[in-house]
């Protein structure tokens, strides 16, 4: 049996949603599990339990990392509630309070996945090996989740770097050159007041366009937590701006997003989610030499979803590797990380939203599934 402290080591930091129907047992089980979690939220019956659960994840802005649930409830029961919860989220951690006799129930749990249980009559022993087992479990994952984004952080300060310098060569050297112009043309007295103003609205059409990129990457490096509404156009036309460098004269660009639909993200997390996909279509395009590089954006509707679709004609993703390539730490450069789908993945996934890829024509199509907003939510951007 393991000791409190050894528990409380991975429970301390965890948000705990606990369903139940006997009151009873509903309290005197929580006033346990305050001594061991950080917060607990309570609810007597499954149909609560999703109301609670939907209210945390929109108060927070993240899922509780544990569901501690009874089987037997009225109005909705263990089951239900969890086939719902784990439609919205997959990855979502659940132990289940069960009797000896609910084998068949134990079965039905087991198929989704859910392989912690707590038998009744509860007893010490118990709970805490399987309160133990999945603390440790899911504290080492969201510290693996915490190393992978700041993994990602620096790669995305690299990348950054380099977008800004391939932003800035070509106006800087165009300064240059007409600066150097000038001089010439001075030192031979060629100078009248047309070329004057010739010369400044160039150096100043020059600054404006360092300018524009600059504060694009300010807003970039900007922390954001929160949920905005904003439209697809604005949103792909504002991460363009940052790839400017990369894709001019390279890469001929195909958006056909010009309607005003509307998504609710955290802006910087979505525009490194599309950096990551150009950045491997265009390794893609160098890797298989293609000559006459495209990059389509476009929007579809898919039932109660808008997809964001992006494909390339960079050759595809080869067949035997790619179911794998939102696992983590999966990646066939040679100096990558692997982190950069997998996280796409999670942070799409925590704003109940999918991200799928399949190989079309002569290349890949990435598809970011986020759930259509409702139009009053428009007024609100």
């Amino acid at each position: 049996m393991y000791k409190f402290n050894e528990i409380y080591l991975y429970s301390k930091d965890l948000d705990v949603l606990y369903v139940e129907d006997d009151k009873n047992l509903l309290q005197e089980t929580t006033e346990i599990l305050e001594d061991f979690f950080k917060v607990i939220i309570t609810a007597t019956n499954g149909e609560k339990g999703i109301t609670k659960f939907n209210e945390f994840k929109k108060n927070n802005n993240t899922y509780p990392d544990l569901i501690i649930t009874d089987i037997n409830m009225p109005k909705m029961d263990g089951i239900t509630m969890i086939k719902k919860i784990v439609e919205i989220n997959p990855e979502q951690s659940i132990i289940v309070i069960s009797a000896y006799n609910d084998s068949d129930k134990l079965i039905k749990l087991i198929h989704l996945g859910i392989s912690n249980f707590i038998m009744k009559p509860m007893n010490t022993e118990n709970m805490t090996n399987v309160l133990y087992k999945t603390c440790k479990a899911i504290s080492n994952q969201k510290s693996k989740n915490n190393h992978l984004i700041q993994q990602s952080k620096f790669a995305q300060m690299g990348e950054m770097i380099d977008f800004i310098a391939h932003q800035w060569i070509q106006p800087i050297n165009v300064i240059k050159m007409s600066t150097d112009l000038f001089e010439l043309n001075n030192n031979n007295k060629k100078i009248t007041q047309k070329y004057i103003d010739e010369y400044l609205k160039t150096q100043l059409s020059q600054i404006d366009l360092i300018s524009e990129t600059l504060q694009e990457f300010r807003n970039f490096f900007r922390k954001e937590s929160d949920l905005r509404i904003i439209s697809y156009k604005e949103l792909v036309e504002k991460t363009l701006i940052l790839l400017k460098g990369k894709l001019k004269n390279k890469v001929d660009i195909f958006n056909y997003i010009t309607e005003e639909v509307k998504t609710k993200v955290i802006i910087n997390e979505f525009k490194h989610i599309i950096i990551n996909i150009v950045n491997n279509a265009l390794e893609a395009f160098e890797i298989n030499e293609i000559k006459e590089k495209k990059l389509i954006f476009k929007l579809e509707e898919i039932n109660d979803y808008i997809a964001l679709n992006i494909i390339d004609n960079a050759g595809g993703i080869p067949q035997k590797i790619i179911s794998n390539i939102f696992n983590p730490y999966f990646t066939t450069k040679e100096t990558g990380t692997g982190v950069g789908l997998y996280l796409s993945k999670l942070i799409i996934e925590k704003i109940k939203g999918k991200i799928q890829v399949e190989n079309l024509g002569e290349g890949a199509k990435f598809s970011i599934l986020l759930p259509k907003i409702k139009t009053e939510d428009y007024s609100k951007s």
